[in-house]
């Protein structure tokens, strides 16, 4: 039997490959995971995979010799909790990234799970944007700039003309929360770097539709090539078919993908902000002071955890204690609650849960 009495941390360097992350930026890799890996090199990392069930990019227990999708199918009680169990099945949908671009990403569109062109292997894949970090000027593309018929649409991305005097953009700073659901053309700038949770459905992959890419031509490594290169294969057909460029017009629609946290004061000076949940999880950004001691219980679920700043210590019920340093992604199973938190240096986490696992937390004496 695994011992899951105790907080399990996850392989820290599960990285998207460059052919697939072209826009890639090395923020990723100087902000999080320098310390963590031996590298010849400084490394150019588009997308961190920090827990995902996904079977191109699987988390692995590294201590367990076992990635997270099969300890979950084989210890499913002990990991989630019965009534989660009884509730959603014995998986985790639960998939956060982090990622950073240097170039913006191309402007795409998710499906929803009902979509008919979508293979067997394949779901949508509501997702959630934290910024984390933005450089001066920096933004997102969300929604049109002005209202723009389908049929015009078409005929400028088939001609492959420039899209940006039509598209929304957004600027952003650390702290702000986007709630990207099926159906929203999106795209991230460059100079960013987000956490981004998402919702993936056991055994299948997000899908995605790209519509425009910026008119750019890359060689097979992922690097930029306008002279040999190949464009990105685009669905152009399949996301003009989810997008509504006559209404996702302007700040009014963007507000309606902004969300607010709600913030809770922590010893010391720290914060717990809480961001609302939507029907799949929630989002806490956690700030803490030195020597701060916090209490969690949860209800049902489990938490998934990345650190991203600082040293803490979680100690679970059976007085498990495992450190976690900044860049390290970590599991929290239901049976190693109810569990402590220390703050060894002043440090920041994100804190990810199912929604309906109610995350409670409370301050002990330091």
């Amino acid at each position: 039997m695994f011992d899951l009495n105790r907080p399990l941390k996850l392989n820290p360097d599960c990285f998207t490959p460059l052919s697939r992350t072209p826009w890639a930026g090395r923020q990723i890799y100087r902000r999080y995971k320098k310390n963590l890996l031996e590298v010849a090199k400084e490394l150019v990392i588009g997308e961190s995979w920090e827990v995902s069930c996904d079977p191109d990019f699987p988390s692995r227990v590294p201590e367990l010799a076992i990635d997270l999708a099969a300890l979950i199918q084989r210890e499913a009680d002990r990991l989630l909790s019965p009534s989660y169990v009884q509730r959603k099945g014995a998986n985790c949908e639960i998939l956060i990234k982090l990622l950073n671009a240097a170039s913006p990403l191309s402007v795409q569109v998710h499906p929803s799970d009902e979509d008919r062109h979508l293979k067997p292997h394949e779901c949508g894949k509501p997702e959630s944007w934290l910024i984390l970090d933005a450089e001066p000027g920096a933004g997102l593309y969300l929604g049109f700039s002005q209202a723009i018929s389908r049929e015009t649409l078409r005929q400028l991305l088939q001609n492959d003309a420039d899209l940006r005097p039509y598209l929304q953009f957004v600027p952003v700073q650390a702290g702000d929360y986007f709630e990207i659901q099926p159906g929203v053309p999106h795209a991230i700038g460059p100079g960013i770097t987000l956490l981004e949770p998402q919702r993936v459905l056991l055994g299948r992959s997000g899908k995605t539709y790209r519509f425009w890419d910026w008119g750019r031509r890359y060689s097979r490594d992922g690097s930029l090539d306008p002279v040999h290169g190949q464009a990105r294969e685009l669905h152009i057909d399949e996301g003009l078919r989810l997008i509504d460029p006559e209404r996702q017009v302007g700040e009014a629609f963007v507000s309606t993908l902004r969300r607010q946290a709600e913030t809770l004061a922590l010893p010391g000076g720290g914060r717990w902000l809480r961001y609302p949940a939507n029907p799949w999880y929630q989002v806490c950004h956690l700030s803490l002071k030195a020597q701060t001691r916090l209490a969690w219980s949860i209800r049902e679920g489990f938490a998934t955890l990345v650190s991203l700043e600082g040293d803490t210590a979680w100690t679970s019920a059976a007085k498990r204690s495992v450190r976690f340093t900044k860049g390290e992604p970590g599991f929290l199973p239901y049976e190693a609650f109810p569990m402590t938190l220390e703050a060894l240096t002043d440090s920041e986490l994100a804190l990810i849960v199912p929604t309906g696992a109610i995350l409670e937390g409370s301050a002990l004496p330091a």
